[in-house]
């Protein structure tokens, strides 16, 4: 509520990545204050909000109103976007059911409950006149009896609450509260509507995909529930750029699998899809400027294996529609053997280096080949193509590669050899930066676009490199955290990728990339702002399809939860595990994307 503003609101005008990162249990008037139970585990939500205020005095389960009650305002744009949204929300319904509460456990004890322990009850007998007892259907031992037998026990799994269950009226949702952070939101849920309010349309969207969660499809009673009422949410991100990247140059992966992966990134709360579209294994980026590439550069250069412009076109308005930039990759100068199968012109004469030099690199031996730096027709090739493709992005960004061109290449070719012993000195290192600046930087600046950039050498303070680029360059960093802490003193940005390689990983690596530490020791309060997020990275050298998609999103909804706030680890890992357990069933709305990784049922009873 309103009242509750005053108390929420130095939490939210805090700049991103300095706002107090600690789950709260605030005091407040009337309703609201320090509940008289513990609530780790009452409210399952991921990544989990800075700021929950429980009830003192729960009204019990409410239904929640239908599509017609919603009310978007103006502010949130003409698009209908948020709109679209919340009655997506509405009508989209999973069922998460978990095993019995059936012994004394402190993970266990307080799990779904949503009012004290004194109004807790086993049967309708407890309550008293005017009341009943009622509990999940999830938490229902069988058809004919609510609570497992324990729970006489001293564990009832219900709660007593009115004879008749209330239903909120409205939901309303406005983006114009300038007091918030940027993409910061305020989610009130009270007995008389439920109101979301951000500062801009995509922290409105985040208080959606809050509320999503919160609500509980009841199939009892055929309805949305909410069983917290009031509650307020109060909630802003630790980072800017929180993203994601998929690798289909390895393994094409459909363009319906895409866009439920830009689904389940909204669900996380991720800001970008990073679409590592091509590589040297396969050119599937169906150019409308150059169509041989993707003709003899794709697998076997197939049609079914080609993103047409319509696909990207269709990848990027779903992106639009949730609120989830994609970005696109084409890495130059390196990892472009694909391109050579059409345009050999442009590629560098390595190939004896190449016959005659073994096996190079871990995984993808072609990564060695690389475009010809000094040759005219791939300068102006490779700008046409950034700037195509940055004219289809709804993003800021455009990523360029730039890394792991291997010098042997270009000094087994006399031509490149003595444009460099003429203009470096013999150093490649200014070759690779003089292309990086001047062909690919330079379109995307010609199109309105920040450059982003894989970390381009082991050494961040080579002289070659130090001042090459745009100083509002954004720097992937993979290689050290020793590499973050030079750029960002170099006052440079950075999206941190170490840690977040998952490739190969099994589904239980989900923990270890919540946990892992973005922001390394050592650095002042303005040179740690210089991280301005980070990203998880599906590499395809070890992912398996079918499953790469599903793997991956199974994993990265554990980095989700870091990239919003610093993970709170108060909790013990089995009640943090169930609570990412019942967010993996929420995200099977948008198709069966992500397993249950603990004992569970997950009913899609309506999905996308």
């Amino acid at each position: 509520s309103k009242a509750t503003v005053s108390v929420l609101n130095w939490i939210l005008r805090t700049p991103m990545r300095t706002v107090p990162l600690c789950l709260v249990a605030l005091a407040a008037p009337t309703a609201f204050g320090t509940p008289s139970w513990p609530t780790d585990a009452a409210l399952e939500l991921w990544p989990e909000p800075l700021t929950v205020i429980y009830p003192t005095a729960p009204l019990g389960p409410h239904v929640m109103p239908d599509t017609a009650a919603v009310k978007v305002d103006d502010s949130c744009g003409a698009d209908g976007y948020v709109a679209a949204l919340v009655k997506e929300a509405l009508t989209l319904k999973t069922v998460h059911t978990s095993s019995p509460r059936s012994y004394n456990g402190g993970a266990y004890e307080q799990a779904d409950s949503y009012c004290s322990n004194a109004t807790k009850c086993n049967d309708d007998a407890a309550c008293g006149a005017g009341k009943k007892c009622v509990a999940p259907d999830a938490l229902r031992w069988n058809s004919t009896m609510m609570c497992p037998p324990s729970a006489k026990y001293g564990h009832p799994c219900g709660c007593c609450v009115a004879t008749s269950t209330p239903q909120i009226a409205t939901i309303s949702v406005t983006c114009n509260d300038a007091s918030l952070a940027v993409e910061g939101y305020e989610l009130d849920v009270k007995a008389d509507g439920v109101a979301i309010r951000a500062a801009t349309p995509r922290g409105a969207a985040w208080g959606v995909a809050t509320l999503s969660q919160v609500m509980r499809y009841d199939i009892g009673q055929e309805a949305y529930m909410v069983d917290f009422v009031p509650l307020a949410v109060a909630d802003a991100p630790r980072f800017e750029y929180r993203g994601v990247m998929l690798d289909t140059s390895r393994h094409f992966i459909p363009v319906d699998d895409i866009l439920r992966y830009i689904d389940v990134a909204h669900a996380m709360k991720l800001t970008t899809f990073h679409w590592h579209i091509i590589d040297s294994p396969s050119f599937p980026y169906g150019s409308e400027l150059y169509p041989e590439l993707a003709k003899e550069g794709s697998w076997g250069g197939r049609a079914e294996f080609i993103y047409s412009m319509d696909d990207m076109k269709k990848v990027v308005q779903r992106g639009r529609e949730r609120f989830v930039d994609v970005v696109f990759e084409l890495d130059t100068p390196a990892h472009t053997m694909a391109m050579g199968k059409s345009h050999p012109e442009i590629m560098t004469d390595c190939w004896e280096w190449m016959a005659n030099s073994g096996y190079k690199v871990d995984v993808d031996s072609d990564d060695c080949q690389a475009i010809n730096p000094i040759a005219p027709a791939a300068r102006t090739l490779v700008t046409n193509l950034i700037t195509e493709a940055a004219k289809l992005t709804n993003s800021k960004y455009i990523h360029l590669g730039g890394d792991e061109v291997k010098y042997p290449c270009w000094d087994s070719d006399p031509a490149i050899k003595a444009h460099v012993a003429d203009h470096y000195n013999g150093n490649y290192a200014y070759l690779q930066a003089e292309w990086t600046a001047n062909v690919s930087f330079a379109a995307a600046k010609a199109q309105g676009k920040t450059g982003v950039t894989w970390q381009p050498s082991t050494d961040v303070n080579n002289p070659a490199w130090v001042n090459a680029l745009p100083q509002d360059t954004v720097y992937m960093v993979w290689l050290s955290d020793a590499s973050t802490v030079d750029y960002v003193k170099q006052g440079k940005k950075v999206v941190s990728t170490m840690g977040f390689y998952v490739d190969g990983s099994g589904p239980g690596h989900w923990a270890a990339v919540r946990n892992h530490k973005i922001i390394p020791d050592g650095l002042t309060k303005e040179e740690a702002s210089n991280i301005i997020g980070a990203s998880v990275c599906a590499w395809g050298e070890l992912q398996a399809t079918p499953t790469a998609t599903l793997n991956m999103v199974t994993i990265a909804g554990g980095a989700a939860e870091s990239f919003w706030r610093v993970p709170d680890n108060t909790a013990d890992a089995l009640t943090i595990s169930q609570r990412y357990n019942r967010f993996l069933c929420h995200l099977q709305r948008y198709h069966p994307m992500a397993g249950q990784l603990r004992p569970s049922n997950c009913h899609i009873v309506k999905g996308l």
